[in-house]
Order: C-alpha cells, then sequence, then structure tokens
C-alpha cells in the first residue's frame, strides 16, 4: 500500500470517532419532544381518548362528543377536506400558530424597544409592554435591568409549562375542560391550536 493510501485510511480511522462524537454533541433531533418542538405535554393521551375508533385519526362526531373547540374549528384544521383530523394536520396548525405568535412577539419587542439597542429597559417595558413591566424582576434573570429576546423567552415558555402542568386557563381566557377518557384539553377556539 502507498503511502499516500495509508496516511488517507489512518486519518479516516482518527476522524470517524470524532464525527461520531460531534453528532452526539449536537442534542435531540429536530422536532422532537426533548427539543421543545413535539407534541404538547398530555396531548397524546388527549389524542387517544378523542380518537375513539381507534383509526389514529379524529372525526367531526369524535371532537364534537369530547372536543368542542375542535369540532368548532374542524373545517378550518381539516386540510385536506376528508372530514377527518391527522396528527399531522394538527402539527401544521400548530406550528403555523407557533411561528405567528414568534412573529407577534418579535413585533411588539422591536416596537418597545424605542432606542434600538436590543434590549428592553424598565422604562421601555413600563411604556410599550406593561406586562412583562409587572414581572420586569423575575424576567431580568441576570438582574441588569434590561430584557434580552433570550430572557423573555425563557419566562414565556415557562410561564407556558406552568399553565399546562396546573390546568389554568388558556390565552383567551378559556379554561381546559375534561375531555373524553377524563383527560384535559385546550378550547381550540381562541388559539386556533
Amino acid at each position: 500500500m502507498s503511502t499516500r493510501k495509508t496516511i488517507l485510511l489512518l486519518g479516516c480511522l482518527v476522524m470517524a470517532p470524532l464525527a461520531m462524537a460531534a453528532d452526539e454533541d449536537r442534542g435531540p433531533p429536530p422536532g422532537t419532544p426533548e427539543q421543545g418542538l413535539g407534541p404538547p405535554p398530555g396531548a397524546v393521551e388527549r389524542w387517544k381518548a378523542h380518537d375513539t375508533d381507534g383509526d389514529g385519526a379524529i372525526s367531526l362526531a369524535e371532537a364534537q362528543a369530547g372536543a368542542p373547540g375542535l369540532a368548532q374549528n374542524f373545517t378550518k384544521f381539516d386540510a385536506n377536506g376528508d372530514g377527518l383530523l391527522t396528527r399531522e394536520e394538527m402539527h401544521a396548525v400548530r406550528s403555523a400558530t407557533r411561528e405567528e405568535r414568534r412573529a407577534q412577539a418579535e413585533e411588539r419587542y422591536r416596537s418597545a424597544d424605542k432606542n434600538g439597542d436590543g434590549v428592553i429597559s424598565q422604562e421601555e417595558a413600563q411604556a410599550g409592554m406593561p406586562r412583562a413591566a409587572q414581572h420586569f424582576g423575575e424576567i431580568d434573570a441576570d438582574g441588569n435591568g434590561q430584557l434580552t429576546r433570550e430572557e423573555m423567552r425563557t419566562a414565556m415558555q415557562a410561564r407556558r409549562n406552568e399553565r399546562m402542568q396546573s390546568g389554568q386557563a388558556m390565552p383567551g381566557g378559556q379554561p381546559r375542560q375534561q375531555g373524553a377518557g377524563g383527560g384535559q384539553h385546550r378550547q381550540q377556539g381562541q388559539t386556533g391550536k
């Protein structure tokens, strides 16, 4: 074997474990619950409770029986119009809603940042984000008197997680209701999810 081939072979042998280790360091694959992008907590259980015939989809009759908010928006969520809601259709709705909320949050942040320095001061929060101003000290994780986008995202995610775990009212003021099978579900009407 030539010296060149030997060097290439040794290089591949040395690099392979490094490449595998780097792949392991990347974390969970995109779209998985570990990354926060999978189904919301309890969603799989709620889906199974509403899918009473076990066909993997929710019909309008199943939605009417156990998820009135979902039934109200059924035709909007049924993207292909086949009369059945699939997990993929619901995932698409969640993704679109998530992106819409991110865009709205970014616009509110930019609008409140009057001096354009990329952070929100206590005064800017009081003028443009009164709810954030009320909880300024809690959101300002590093205590520097400024709210970053990351601090705002972290606080919003923590608040969302608390609501999900406690069963408190969701945005739009609609309380969670007991669905078919005793599992909780969100009213679908106000949130579009």
